[in-house]
This record gives structure tokens, sequence and C-alpha cells, in this order.
């Protein structure tokens, strides 16, 4: 333990901490090592036990004392572990003992060296090319004797340290100063004390463009200080930290593609806006950041807003958005075509996933992708023909109407529906025929029916259908039976009657119309073919 010091990080008992004291702490005898915990559960008071200062810690129970035989002797440089995990040496290391080649014999020698200087130009080979290295949890305290890691490992570009006991940024910045082409590094869960001036790591950290710093209890106005380390910083993961304001982010970090707040409880979309004059932004992560509401106030219901001008792809899933008009302020959004949403209390309005998604593609016009997963022009073309069926009858009581010169709905309608005018436009609007609402009789009717698809297998699915089911419920449907997106589908039905001599087959070809609608009866046959996206 000799070299533990006051700043070292140690591990005990698998919990993680910081040294802050070194000697004894009366009336007991013998030292002591005063610990600030990563976890402030796993303290017990803030290094002042018994009103007696020692320390000082952030949280009040951060702190601890613990004896010498019960922190985790195990500890390695950055160059031991490269060495361990992928099998690298030095130059002159050759790994051979010569005291035992003597042994040998000179003849054994001789070629034992040969072998030696093959394998190690082999080894220099593969170092050279060493370019993805996973050291996370490899207990790494220092980067190791001056310029070994770029003797033996020069060419690394992705760097991953997470998880060790690095104690500071100068230690990182003494392993990438060593690697002139690194570009991306991880040190999330290790807590480095930040160097008086950042800046004088800028050289040390000049060609890194990616930056993963998650769990370290980050405050805002540290990540402010960090930014004059990382010159040509582009993507930013700063996860599960403490941060709460996001105030001179953006023009701290004005040249961030991607940044990624995940786990922070900003809970207030007003601090979202404040990096919204960030013009270089294409990518925000605001997932599980407490967010109860999405507005633009400042932009009208039909406009976009000039905030955000490059943003293309936004993910907030687990926060707490109860409204579908949160939804709908992302639409003002300029550039927007990707968007995650996941466990948001608005989401559980819908039926089922399918309804979900199909919901979110027509609330906002430019998604290409939704979820991770692609928004296909027919994919879209039946969530909004699906919307319209949906809203149709709320918008002929706010004042809607086919007929141009008499459309005129509601500003709360425009306001809670802010596309619906633009796809009925690009779709038609809906006859009141098409919308009337069904009697009760026909409400209960039930219509059994053979669902096949013949691409895949003979199975025959019999079904019984309300007569009231739209063709696009009826993909939803066929899409868990057969496995086939409702985007691939075509679906059409023939009569099920054997004493017919001629089957006609008639297209479902509107998304829109009911079963009903195409004289479907009894016993009849829906045929499902697959088409290309």
């Amino acid at each position: 333990m000799a070299d533990i010091t006051v700043g070292s990080r140690i591990i005990c008992e698998g919990n993680y901490g910081t040294v802050r004291y070194l000697g004894e702490v009366p009336p007991t005898k013998g030292q002591w090592f005063g610990v600030e915990w990563d976890d402030p559960s796993r303290g017990k008071h803030d290094g002042a036990p018994e009103g007696v200062r020692y320390f000082h810690t952030r949280h009040q129970t951060g702190g601890s004392f613990v004896r010498a035989k019960k922190v985790d002797p195990e500890r390695q440089t950055c160059y031991d572990a490269l060495k361990d995990k992928y099998g690298l040496a030095a130059d002159g290391d050759t790994g051979v003992n010569e005291e035992d080649l003597y042994v040998i014999g000179r003849s054994a020698k001789k070629v034992m060296v040969e072998m030696v200087g093959a394998e190690k130009v082999s080894k220099q080979q593969s170092h050279d090319k060493l370019r993805d290295v996973d050291l996370r949890d490899h207990k790494i305290v220092s980067a190791g004797p001056d310029g070994i890691i770029q003797t033996t490992a020069p060419n690394i570009t992705e760097l991953n340290l997470s998880k060790n006991l690095l104690p500071s940024w100068e230690e990182v910045a003494r392993i990438t100063s060593q690697l002139q082409g690194l570009e991306m590094l991880h040190v999330s869960e290790n807590m480095l004390e930040l160097p008086e001036d950042p800046a004088s790591l800028s050289t040390a950290l000049q060609t890194v463009k990616i930056v993963f710093y998650n769990r370290v209890q980050l405050q805002t106005e540290q990540l402010l200080r960090c930014s004059a380390m990382w010159p040509a910083l582009r993507e930013l993961h700063i996860c599960f930290n403490n941060i709460t304001v996001l105030d001179r982010l953006g023009s701290q970090f004005p040249a961030l593609t991607l940044l990624n707040l995940e786990g922070n409880q900003l809970q207030d979309w007003e601090e979202v806006l404040k990096l919204g004059d960030m013009k270089s932004l294409e990518t925000l992560i605001v997932n599980d950041t407490g967010l109860t509401r999405i507005a633009f106030k400042d932009t009208p219901v039909g406009e976009k807003t000039g905030l955000f001008p490059c943003l293309k792809s936004i993910s907030i899933s687990r926060n707490k958005l109860e409204n579908w008009e949160d939804i709908n302020e992302l639409n003002k959004l300029q550039c927007l075509q990707e968007l995650e949403c996941r466990n948001n209390p608005v989401l559980s309005l819908e039926t089922d996933k399918m309804a979900v998604r199909l919901m979110l593609i027509a609330r906002i016009g430019g998604l290409r992708v939704c979820n991770r997963s692609q928004v296909t022009v027919k994919e879209r073309e039946t969530a909004e023909l699906d919307y319209i069926r949906k809203y149709g009858l709320v918008w002929l009581k706010a004042g809607g109407d086919p007929e141009p010169e008499k459309n005129k709905p509601s500003l709360r309608f425009q306001q809670t529906h802010p596309r619906f005018a633009e796809i009925i436009a690009k779709y038609g609007a809906p006859s009141k025929h098409d919308l009337e609402p069904v009697t009760t009789a026909l409400k209960k009717t039930l219509l059994s029916v053979k669902i096949v698809c013949p691409s895949k297998g003979d199975k025959v699915y019999n079904k019984k259908l309300p007569g009231t089911m739209t063709v696009q419920k009826l993909k939803i449907l066929v899409q868990r039976l057969v496995k086939i997106n409702i985007s691939d589908q075509k679906l059409s039905y023939t009569s099920g009657k054997e004493d017919l001599e001629e089957k006609q087959e008639i297209e479902l070809d509107n998304d829109m119309r009911d079963l009903i609608f195409y004289s479907i009866e009894n016993g009849d046959i829906i045929l499902v073919q697959e088409e290309a996206s």
C-alpha cells in the first residue's frame, strides 16, 4: 500500500472510493484510510465523525474510515493492462530468460533467439494494427513508464478506460499524449480530479472527437471547465451525472454534433431550449431526464422554429410526457428525421405498439426513422390515412368540412391536430359518409373469414372480425399472424362459396374503408400477398 496517498483511488469490498486522509484516528491506534465513496450510501459521515474534521466529502454520508487490509491491493499501469490483454511487449522485452538459454546450449540458444526475433517482428506488426482497445475495469492507476504506450501501440484510435482507478485528468493525459490518432475516449466511472488550468491538457487531448464521461457525479460548472481540454470535441456523452441546468453549455461546446444527457434530472424543457442556438447539433438524447412537456411557445402552429436549426435526431424515452401535443411540438423542428420515444405516459393512450408507432409517424411529417426502424412510404400513407379516420369526426364537430369554403375548424382543433390540414390536403378530405358513426347493429356484426398467405405456407387462420374493422386494422392483425410488415402487404378477398364457377378477386385498396364497405361475407377468404417495400 506504499503507493497509496491522498487522492489515490481504491477498491474496498467491491466499492470504489478516493482516499482523502491518511493517518491515525484517536483513540484508536495505527493508520486509517479516510475514504470518500463514489456511492455516498456506503459511507457514515462527511469526514468529521463526532465533530472532529479529518477530510471533506460532497455528501453528508459520503465518507468513512477503513484499514489497509480491507483495500484491494491489485493495481496496475495502463501499459501493464495492455500487455496482459493484448500481449504487447516494448522494444527489448522478449519475454525469454537468458539463463535458461545457456542451460539449453549454444545451438538451441541461436535457434531460440531467431524465433524470438521473428515473433518480435510479428508482434510489432500486430501492435501497429491495434486500433480499438477496451481496458474497462482493469484497476489502472497510471500510464506507466514515459513513452512506453507510444512505442508498443501507437495507432490506437478508440480507448476505453472506464471504471478504473485513475485519479486525475493529468494521469489520463499522460496516456492520451502518447496516442497521436486517438479519436474516442471512454473515462466513465472514474472520479477524475480536474487540473487548476484545464487548457494545459488540451495538447494531450487535441485529437479526441468523442468523449464518454458518464456516472461521475459531474456538475455543470465542472463540465464547463472541461471544455478547455477538448478542442476537437464533436460528440459528448455525460449520462447519469448531477447536471440539472444547461447554462452556457451551448457557448462552451459550439461545435458539438451529438450531445447525450440521458439520466440527468433536467425536468424542465426550458433547460433544453438553452441549447437551441447550437448550430452544429444534429443529435440530442434526453432520455430519462424527468421532462413533463415539450413546447416551442414562440413558434405558431404550422410553422417551424428557428431553434436547433440542424437537429435531425432526438431521443425522449422514459420521461413523463402525458399529452400528444408534446409530440406535435417536435414537428416544428426544421430538420427532424429520427425519433426515439418509448415509455412515456402519453404512449399508453393507444391500444398497442403498432398504433403508437403510426400515431408518432402521422404527427411528425418529416420522420424517416421511428424507434430505430425505417419509416417506409407505404407506412406513412397508412399512418396518415388512419389519422384522418381516427380524428375525422372530431374535425367535423370542430367546424371542419369537406368543402373548402366551409372548412373552418376551431383554433383548439388546429392546436391539437396541427398536421390534419396538411394530411387532408395530401389525400383529400374525407366525405361525411366515410366518417358517419356506425349503428349499434353493425358494431355487433362479426364476419367469419379465412386468412391465408400462400408465400408463408398452407396454414389457414379462421377469424371472426367485426364488419366495422378497417383495412388498416386488418393489416395490423395480419402482421401479427404472418409476420409481414403492414407496409409490405397487399390484401384482397374472394368468395368462399364453392358453387361459384368463377371467383373474382377484389383488392382491399383503401386503408380507411371497413370490411362491410367491400361487401365481405361469412366464409370469404382474405388473401395476403407480400410486396417489396
